[in-house]
C-alpha cells in the first residue's frame, strides 16, 4: 500500500481514535454507517429551508414554509446514514519518496482532528472490496449512493430556475404526494444535497457511502478483506500498537506508521 502504488482510486482511508478501532471497528470487524446529521459541517447537520415553486400558476401562499421544511428536511436528515473516507490525491508517480504528500495517510490535520491528534491510527481499505461488501449487505434492503464529495462555494443569492434542490415542486407533490415527491426530489438533487461541501474542506478529499435507511440505527458493514492495511500515528501509543497488532493477527492486514522529522512526515518502517 505504499510502494508503487500508482492508482490513485484503488484505496480508501479513515481516521480514528485508536481507543475506538481497538474497542469497535477492529474487534467488531466492521466500520459503521452512522447518522448524516451527527457530522462537523452546519449544511448537514443543521435543518434545510426550503422554497415552493410551481409551473402551472398554483397558489403557494396556502403552503407553510417552516412545515414543510422541517417535513423534508427531517426526512432527508433523520433517515439518513453514512460512513465518510478520504482519497488519495492523483496522479502518483509509483516513487514513494514523492508521492507521501499526496497520500490519504498523510494529512496531519486530519490526523490532527480525527485520530486522537496523531495518537490514532488510519485504516486503509481496499476501494471495491468495500463497495462490494456494502452492496451486499446493504444495498438488498435500502438504498445506497457512493462517490467523491465535490467542493463548490454558493452564496446565499441563488437562481431559483437552476438552483432548485432547496425548491420544493407544488406540481409534483400534488400531484403525487408525500412519499412519492420524497424520492422524486432526492433522486434528482442528491448530488448537491448530500455529496457537496465547501472548497474548505477541499483537503480531506472526501468519498462517502449514503444510505436512506427506515430510522436513525446505525448499520455496521462487515468489511472482511477489504481492510488492507493500517497506519499509526506518530504518537501512537506502544500498547495500542500491541493491541492492534494483536486483534489483526493472520488476518493480512498490513501495519506502517508515520514519523515526523523536523518538517516532513516520513515512514516509520521498524
Amino acid at each position: 500500500m505504499i510502494m508503487n502504488v500508482t492508482d490513485a482510486n484503488k484505496y480508501l482511508y479513515h481516521y480514528t481514535p485508536a481507543a475506538k478501532a481497538i474497542e469497535y471497528i477492529l474487534k467488531n470487524r466492521t466500520l459503521r454507517l452512522s447518522p448524516y446529521t451527527g457530522t462537523n459541517d452546519p449544511k448537514e447537520r443543521k435543518g434545510w429551508l426550503f422554497d415552493f415553486g410551481t409551473n402551472e400558476g398554483r397558489d403557494l401562499g396556502r403552503y407553510n414554509r417552516d412545515e414543510y421544511s422541517s417535513w423534508l428536511s427531517g426526512e432527508f436528515k433523520n433517515k439518513t446514514l453514512m460512513t465518510c473516507l478520504t482519497r488519495d490525491s492523483g496522479p502518483l508517480s509509483g516513487n514513494h519518496l514523492f508521492d507521501i504528500f499526496k497520500r490519504g495517510f498523510c494529512k496531519p490535520r486530519m490526523w490532527a482532528q480525527y485520530a486522537d491528534n496523531h495518537k490514532g491510527v488510519c485504516l486503509v481499505f481496499d476501494r471495491q472490496r468495500l463497495q462490494q461488501r456494502i452492496d451486499t449487505q446493504v444495498a438488498p434492503r435500502f438504498h445506497v449512493m457512493s462517490g467523491p464529495v465535490e467542493y463548490v462555494d454558493r452564496g446565499i443569492a441563488r437562481d431559483i430556475f437552476e438552483d432548485q434542490q432547496y425548491t420544493i415542486n407544488v406540481d409534483v407533490l400534488e400531484r403525487e404526494g408525500k412519499d412519492s415527491y420524497l424520492l422524486r426530489h432526492l433522486h434528482t438533487h442528491y448530488q448537491r444535497l448530500f455529496f457537496e461541501k465547501m472548497t474548505d474542506w477541499k483537503d480531506e478529499s472526501e468519498w462517502r457511502w449514503v444510505t436512506f435507511s427506515e430510522s436513525a440505527e446505525p448499520i455496521d458493514v462487515k468489511f472482511e478483506n477489504a481492510l488492507e492495511g493500517l497506519v499509526f500515528g506518530d504518537d501512537t501509543s506502544p500498547e495500542h500498537r500491541e493491541q492492534i497488532f494483536a486483534l489483526n493477527y493472520n488476518k493480512g492486514v498490513q501495519h506502517e506508521g508515520l514519523r515526523w522529522k523536523n518538517c516532513s512526515p516520513w515512514y516509520d518502517w521498524k
